[in-house]
């Protein structure tokens, strides 16, 4: 039998990457399949992502330690391994990362953290050893456009670049010549033949088991995705050490006072978060029963304690919310026997009544549902067995959206992709599907399945966004101007229209985009942006932009206000200011219009200390001395300093019991 196939894994953080093997027939040894498997077509992106998988982390460097390549025995690099790369310098870097990324990734270089920088081509491989026993793999490509998108193996997901690709940017900086140059992947791989493609492929499975299993369960009969084969060796946890580590973490603060414990507490809830982390990683390496026994200890330990911290503010309740999602998964990730499975169900019952008297709600609703069903609901079945377009509407799987999210990940480690989309589809997860379709490359599909069914902007940019950094960047383009038609806040998609499309040179869309991004958030950058790329245009509007700021309804004019006083017009300042404006934008336009609008600032800060004073409120004393301050400046633009100083005298009569208040009072003579 001749059954096509497409063998496909991926790192959750990354792209997936392709093999594709048409196979003869089925075999049981991994040596006879290959060698009655023909090679299609190799993809580079591979290696890549298995070396950024951390069970494989140092998978790519192997394949050069064997004489499998086609430079095992040349001494010469082609030139385009050896480009340079385009300059970073560190007000790009800190464009991409937070202050604290900054700053964190600057320690890092400096104590020689980055261990080695690789560059292939356009791309730069690095080693940074991090807090983990092995170093964090970081990956930069350095695009045609001189925009950077960076990669790296750790937890990091706070937004923006880590730590880690922070210290790898400015190691390439600060040290060049540490850069290896090696050919890139496509390079290296392209003189294979059939017989050293095998050897290759042989040699990696042997030193790593979990290819053998991507490999056959793709050329061989498709599996159930609630199974898996066996790991060689299942990860051990210590289920009292954990309880104890968590019970030493929640009575850290017992000999502080309450008054002092307040504020340690969200500390404590991060410790146990950490805890909680190792299980997501077990769980990321298919760990399904040692991640539900880190998370049987985590939470019977916390749920024992949990009420000694102050929950003010939510934090410590609200952790039960990041359980129930690593519980839920966990369940779906191990083979459990229906004997387990209806004691996991009970003893989530009882967590979730424990929690119930303190307002945490459904916590773990979605996990005892996985705890019952598992992979075995009839529905369910008949979604992923089937073709993408033979799906209906599955109207189970959106009763549990935490479920489905947790099936929808473990088919997406496991490398399920056509029963993911399956599913995705059937429930209505948009976002899901269309994502999966651009990591697969089916980019058109994806955008003609997103103009049909994404209903939200938020949607639409990722989708956008996705396919851009696939290289296909005008139809990221369409896609993100169908978005702009779509009800719902439009600021963040239409900024990013509005410079990827000046970024290619698109700026008749570029504009548009700016106009759209003003109108939805007032302030003077994207007001300036507009008119960076007006050119010749920007006097009409100009007209039309500050009579859309006239009339934009707000509750914080801050935007307004801003551009108004650039443009000069102080009248429309005030206009905007008066209804809803801060004390602090109230004190901008007050120091903007002394000068030109002295009297309307003496009635404004009069208005505004003499309610301060009045009331008695000591402790803005200070604040109404500088509104006095305001009112003394424009009496004297007017060259009415008698009027001011009858007023003072009349203030200090007024207010003479007030000791705190008078001596500030007298300072203003």
């Amino acid at each position: 039998m001749n059954v096509p196939a497409v063998v496909s894994s991926y790192d959750h953080q990354f792209v997936p990457y392709n093999i594709i093997l048409a196979g003869t027939e089925q075999t049981s040894c991994l040596g006879d399949l290959l060698l009655n498997a023909q090679v299609v077509c190799w993809s580079e992106t591979l290696l890549e992502r298995l070396g950024e998988t951390r069970s494989l982390l140092f998978l790519h460097w192997e394949v050069e330690e064997h004489n499998v390549h086609p430079y095992a025995n040349q001494n010469t690099i082609s030139e385009e391994s050896t480009m340079t790369l385009p300059r970073v310098t560190e007000p790009i870097i800190h464009q991409y990362s937070s202050d604290e990324s900054f700053e964190r990734g600057r320690e890092y270089y400096r104590h020689g953290a980055v261990l080695s920088l690789v560059q292939r081509g356009q791309v730069l491989h690095a080693s940074v050893q991090g807090s983990d026993v092995l170093p964090y793999r970081v990956q930069c490509a350095f695009h045609p456009d001189g925009t950077v998108s960076a990669t790296c193996t750790c937890p990091y997901d706070w937004g923006g670049w880590c730590k880690h690709i922070v210290a790898t940017c400015l190691a390439t900086i600060q040290e060049p010549e540490r850069i290896e140059g090696r050919p890139a992947l496509e390079e290296l791989l392209s003189g294979l033949d059939r017989k050293r493609l095998r050897t290759l492929v042989l040699t990696l499975a042997e030193r790593h088991p979990t290819l053998t299993d991507v490999i056959e369960q793709f050329v061989g009969e498709p599996q159930s995705p609630r199974t898996r084969p066996a790991s060689p060796q299942q990860a051990q946890v210590d289920g009292k050490a954990i309880r104890h580590r968590v019970r030493s973490i929640l009575h850290s603060l017992d000999r502080m006072r309450s008054s002092d414990a307040y504020w340690h507490v969200s500390g404590v809830v991060k410790e146990v978060r950490q805890v909680l982390e190792q299980g997501w990683t077990l769980l990321q390496a298919d760990e399904g029963r040692s991640a539900l026994t880190l998370l049987d200890a985590l939470t019977e330990a916390y749920l024992a304690d949990w009420t000694i911290l102050d929950d003010s503010d939510g934090e410590p309740s609200g952790f039960f919310r990041e359980l129930g999602p690593a519980w839920t998964e966990a369940l779906l990730s191990a083979d459990l026997s229906p004997r387990e499975r209806k004691a996991w169900a009970q003893r989530l019952e009882t967590w979730q009544r424990a929690v119930d008297d303190y307002g945490v709600e459904e916590v773990f609703v979605a996990a005892q549902q996985a705890a019952r069903e598992g992979w075995n609901d009839q529905g369910l079945q008949g979604v992923v067995q089937a073709t993408p377009t033979d799906v209906g509407s599955w109207e189970r799987g959106t009763a549990f959206k935490g479920l489905t999210d947790a099936r929808l990940h473990v088919l997406e480690r496991r490398g399920r992709f056509s029963e993911y989309l399956a599913l995705a589809q059937a429930t209505r997860h948009h976002d899901a599907y269309v994502s999966m379709l651009v990591r697969l490359r089916r980019t058109q599909q994806a955008a003609a399945y997103g103009r049909e069914h994404l209903e939200t902007t938020q949607e639409v940019l990722l989708l956008a966004r996705a396919l851009s950094d696939r290289g296909e960047r005008e139809q990221g383009l369409q896609i993100a101007e169908h978005g702009l038609t779509l009800q719902g806040p439009k600021g963040a998609l239409a900024k990013w229209l509005r410079e990827e499309s000046a970024s290619m040179g698109q700026m008749t869309q570029a504009l548009a985009a700016a106009e759209v991004a003003f109108r939805e958030e007032l302030s003077l950058a994207n007001y300036l942006r507009v008119a960076e790329l007006a050119g010749t245009r920007w006097p009409e509007l100009r007209v039309k932009l500050l009579d859309d700021a006239r009339h934009a309804p707000s509750y914080l004019p801050q935007g307004q206000i801003e551009v108004f006083l650039h443009e000069g017009l102080i009248d429309d300042a005030i206009t905007a200011v008066e209804p809803h404006g801060t004390s602090t934008l109230l004190q901008r336009v007050v120091e903007a219009a002394r000068l030109s609008r002295p009297q309307w600032v003496i009635q404004t800060c009069k208005r505004q200390a003499e309610q301060i004073m009045d009331e008695g409120k000591a402790h803005d004393y200070r604040a109404a001395a500088k509104w006095l301050t305001n009112v003394r400046a424009a009496y004297q633009v007017m060259g009415r300093e008698v009027e001011w100083n009858r007023y003072l005298a009349g203030l200090l009569e007024q207010h003479r019991r007030k000791y705190k208040l008078v001596p500030m009072l007298e300072a203003l003579h």
